[in-house]
């Protein structure tokens, strides 16, 4: 039996708690949740607070995220979160510095709920501000979800997010700052405890193989098939049948965010995103902007890389009595 992971918390909070984070909306398909959106608040300050949303479930039922686990308390469910903007935390824990490694610092921001833009059945559009550590505005952010059932197992959420700044403003990560595949930062997807986990993309299989490959040059899609772990803790490998089994995808919607590469963890902890800075920082100018567009795929079972392909580049339609909106 192994031993339960420490919490990771700074020298200055020996004894951090975790609250409750406020619901901001719920999306449904046919009248059931399939996730929340929450505004993050509860977390401690050392985590970047952010909002995200977890839960995320398949139409079965089946939670496809975690949050707060003891591991990496700042990893909250599907959302994101970049660990260098111009020189403030907002991804959570300790910082990376180039000859030193990760260190603590009291460099946290957090990334404020302003409001909504749009509310639909089916689509969010929502405002949000990125706060230096104390608590000067970096970055405004306009983020819109939409979602739709998929097919009888699956649905599919569109993500898009456009990031503004009044000066230039520059995003930087681990491997930005010299962490060989330490790129992370972006949208990130914190699984939960899972067994038989089959990471891939459309020309690679594996850890290994997928961590850092690029969609531009052929990964096109990422998708990650395991059994979660039952509600009561028990093993994920001892449910029976096909019980907690899952399949999540994610694929880039455009040409700029086609070339971030992936960023994968399974051996370590369960996880996956997509990488803003994998080499380089990336900067945001004014006027210019920056956007990054997804189509993901949340699926019951384990599904065939032809039928991920098929789901994710079928569109989403919107209602009839909803409006186009967003960037």
């Amino acid at each position: 039996m192994s031993a339960t992971p420490v919490v990771k918390a700074p020298p200055w909070e020996p004894s951090p708690r975790w609250g409750p984070s406020a619901r901001l909306a719920e999306l449904t398909i046919d009248g059931t949740a399939v996730a929340v959106c929450v505004d993050g608040a509860g977390a401690p300050g050392f985590d970047s607070p952010r909002p995200h949303l977890h839960p995320v479930r398949t139409l079965a039922g089946v939670a496809v995220t975690d949050s707060a686990p003891a591991d990496h308390t700042w990893h909250v469910g599907l959302g994101l979160g970049v660990q260098d903007v111009d020189g403030h935390n907002l991804w959570g824990g300790r910082t990376y510095l180039p000859g030193e490694g990760y260190t603590w610092r009291r460099d946290h921001g957090r990334i404020r709920h302003d409001g909504w833009a749009e509310q639909a059945p089916d689509a969010l559009a929502q405002r949000l501000t990125w706060l230096a550590a104390d608590g000067e505005p970096l970055l405004t952010e306009t983020r819109v979800l939409r979602w739709a059932r998929a097919d009888a197992q699956a649905w599919r959420l569109d993500w898009s997010t456009a990031l503004t700044a009044a000066r230039p403003v520059r995003l930087g990560s681990p491997g930005a700052h010299g962490r060989v595949g330490g790129g992370y930062g972006g949208l990130f997807w914190r699984l939960p405890a899972c067994a038989d986990v089959d990471v891939r993309t459309a020309v690679a299989r594996g850890e290994e193989a997928v961590h850092g490959s690029v969609p531009a040059d052929g990964a096109r899609w990422l998708a990650w098939s395991a059994r979660a772990a039952a509600p009561d803790g028990h093993h994920p490998a001892a449910a029976p049948g096909d019980a907690g089994q899952f399949t999540i995808a994610i694929a880039p919607s455009d040409e700029a965010t086609a070339r971030d590469p992936w960023f994968v963890r399974v051996s370590g902890y369960p996880g996956v995103g997509s990488a803003l800075a994998w080499e380089r920082a990336v900067t945001v100018r004014p006027g210019a902007g920056l956007r990054r567009a997804f189509r993901i795929l949340v699926a019951d079972g384990r599904t065939r890389d032809a039928d991920v392909e098929r789901l994710l580049a079928r569109p989403i339609l919107r209602s009839p009595a909803t409006p186009e909106t967003g960037p």
